[in-house]
């Protein structure tokens, strides 16, 4: 933090948004396959009955986000209803940041309803992504019964809040350890998908807070 040359905005969009926002969400499709596989395998020193009925894991994803991808720092009301449809789906999102980078490139990003920060849009792009993540892994149920999906993944944004990393040179004010709690708790819920299935939710300091 702050020991680098000064990179211009126009080449920050392009490296942030690449890093932050289409990095995890390629990680992201990369580890789904391998966590649908370990919900629905049969634990070590189970029978066949007793992993058929046991309760499933529940897989988790948790996206770090940021205050600074709140909706309301895209300017545009058309840019917030884009990003916060509900029927928005992966492709479209991807659109939109591929777009960001190349209108901030081009000197048309302001009046085209962007704002002036890639990590910020960065953020809103984890955000959405997890809203669309969660709907497309939500709980469900298996076809013709009761039992909850196979495909079901527990998915949510966390705002660790402005934490005293080396990233900012220790000039947050919230300990890390606080600010991984919230991360923590999400990853060790009970696995009980009637009570606790609890996704596409946006968190901060254990409460659920409006994007």
């Amino acid at each position: 933090y702050g020991q680098v040359p000064y990179t211009p905005f126009e080449q920050q969009a392009d490296i942030t948004i690449h890093t932050n926002f289409f990095g995890t969400l390629g990680l992201t499709k990369a580890m789904i396959p391998l966590l649908l596989k370990n919900k629905n395998k049969q634990q070590p020193g189970q029978d066949e009955e007793e992993a058929t009925t046991s309760p499933r894991y529940i897989p988790r994803i948790i996206n770090i986000a940021s205050s600074a991808g709140r909706l309301s720092i895209l300017p545009s009301i058309q840019r917030q209803k884009e990003f916060s449809s509900p029927l928005l789906q992966m492709e479209e999102l991807e659109g939109y940041m591929k777009n960001f980078v190349k209108d901030v490139q081009d000197g048309t990003h302001v009046e085209k309803g962007w704002p002036n920060t890639g990590y910020g849009v960065s953020k809103v792009g984890i955000i959405a992504m997890t809203k669309i993540l969660a709907r497309d892994y939500n709980k469900g149920k298996e076809e013709g019964g009761d039992s909850p999906s196979s495909s079901a993944i527990m998915v949510n944004s966390v705002d660790p809040g402005y934490c005293k990393t080396d990233q900012n040179n220790c000039q947050g004010f919230v300990p890390p350890e606080r600010g991984a709690m919230t991360p923590f708790l999400l990853a060790t819920l009970p696995d009980d998908e009637d009570e606790q299935f609890l996704s596409g939710i946006h968190w901060y300091e254990e409460q659920a807070i409006k994007w």
